[in-house]
């Protein structure tokens, strides 16, 4: 009976093994279904040897569909990804990736906030006479909001609002135009834009290197007006055009005051005509928007020269400047003179205090170094002004700044700590030195 029973468990052994499923091999990983017997096929009863199974050909690669390239929108996002800037998100290139593709249009925000503190402020120094503070304290210095577009290319527009304008702080337009953008040899724009006249008064207010442009470029300089604009570039900027025509230009009785931005609400009601030119050159490549040398990149040089005419009906206008700008390894440094003249009508439109021609003369050096690239910079800056060529006062300066800037977030948020001596060269001597502390947000 036992001899019985081991009899009964050999032969359901030997059953189980002759089975198709015993004899299946094992799949090798990431082979594929087809490429492993079926449980449907004959079984031989015998497993494939090593070499059996090494000469065995490899069952033909199933073809893969094709890739589809991905659409332009699609691709971009996949540029303005994380990965794409090196898994930094609010690294270099930030504010190339915070745009917004609707089909063809895209759209950027534009923002600048910049909050002043002064803890030392001199007792003489005054708003009008181009001081940053007249007591210690804070000041709003800007704080704009707007929309930049660009329609693939051919069409973009920018308008952006000033909410602490003016010593009010009333709201007020700061830039507001249009242009025709499909022929870089050749770009229209209309609107209210800056004029082409001195590279410190053409680069953004948020992108210097100190928290102030140069006094004698604020004094001097047009700034936005109302017009017609033309310009063009050749040679990734080797050589760039502006000319444009606006609305006569106005300024203020007090030199330091420097121009009024009219954006003209009610018309050109009692101004003439403005012209202004630029003829400009960076032949290594473009410099980039910000006067220091935030990347540290390589040796770049880039000129200009300009002028207008303003033939207003309470004054005509003349001015021109030149101005050069080098950035190396983390190094910039600016020059830049400025010449200007302003000469009463006979019967002006408007009532002026100006009873006779004034020619005014300034001369800007700057210079500063990235002790740290995208971090960490320091710069200083000379300039010497001449209000009056004919007269000796007060209004005759040297105006010494240095400071100090700390950059984070792609240069989005910067902080800067500046002091600023004012030396009068003719009359009486004034205690108005500054120390100013500038937190700014702008994108």
């Amino acid at each position: 009976m036992r001899h019985l029973a081991c009899a009964a468990g050999g032969a359901a052994v030997l059953l189980a093994l002759s089975t198709p499923r015993a004899q299946e091999t094992e799949q090798p990983a990431g082979a594929s279904p087809v490429d492993a017997p079926g449980e449907g096929a004959e079984s031989t009863g015998e497993q494939e040897s090593a070499q059996e199974t090494a000469a065995r050909p490899a069952p033909p690669e199933r073809p893969r569909p094709p890739q589809q390239r991905p659409a332009r929108a699609e691709a971009k996002a996949a540029a303005a990804s994380p990965a794409a800037a090196g898994g930094e998100p609010l690294g270099p290139g930030l504010r190339e990736r915070m745009r917004l593709a609707i089909g063809p249009l895209e759209v950027a925000p534009i923002a600048l906030i910049a909050l002043q503190a002064a803890p030392l402020v001199g007792d003489d120094a005054l708003i009008q006479a181009g001081d940053s503070a007249e007591q210690p304290g804070f000041r709003l210095r800007r704080v704009r909001a707007g929309l930049y577009g660009d329609v693939a290319g051919l069409v973009r527009f920018a308008i952006s609002t000033e909410l602490a304008g003016g010593n009010e702080g009333t709201a007020r337009v700061h830039e507001a135009w249009g242009g025709v953008t499909a022929m870089p040899a050749l770009e229209v724009y209309a609107g209210a834009r800056t004029v082409p006249f001195s590279r410190s008064a053409m680069t953004g207010a948020g992108d210097g290197a100190l928290t102030e442009r140069p006094l004698a470029v604020r004094a001097i300089a047009p700034f936005t007006q109302v017009g017609i604009q033309a310009e063009g570039h050749f040679q990734d900027r080797a050589f760039s055009y502006h000319a444009g025509v606006y609305n006569a230009f106005q300024r203020s009785d007090q030199f330091y005051t420097g121009h009024a931005e009219s954006l003209a609400p009610l018309g050109n009601r009692f101004e003439g005509i403005a012209v202004a030119g630029r003829l400009a050159t960076e032949p290594q490549g473009p410099l980039g928007r910000t006067i220091q040398d935030v990347a540290r990149s390589p040796l770049r040089v880039g000129a200009g020269v300009d002028g207008f005419f303003s033939d207003g009906g309470a004054r005509t206008l003349y001015g021109a400047s030149a101005d050069v700008l080098l950035h190396a390894a983390g190094l910039h440094a600016l020059g830049e003179v400025l010449w200007t003249g302003a000469s009463p009508k006979s019967v002006p439109t408007q009532p002026i205090a100006q009873v006779t021609s004034v020619t005014s003369l300034a001369l800007v050096i700057e210079a500063g170094y990235m002790l740290v690239a995208r971090k960490l910079g320091v710069s200083g800056r000379v300039e010497w002004i001449d209000p009056s060529v004919d007269v000796e006062d007060e209004g005759d300066n040297l105006v010494l700044t240095g400071g100090v800037s700390y950059h984070a977030v792609d240069d989005l948020v910067k902080a800067q700590l500046d002091y600023t001596h004012r030396e009068e060269l003719g009359g009486l001597s004034l205690a108005n030195d500054t120390l100013v502390l500038q937190l700014q947000l702008s994108l």
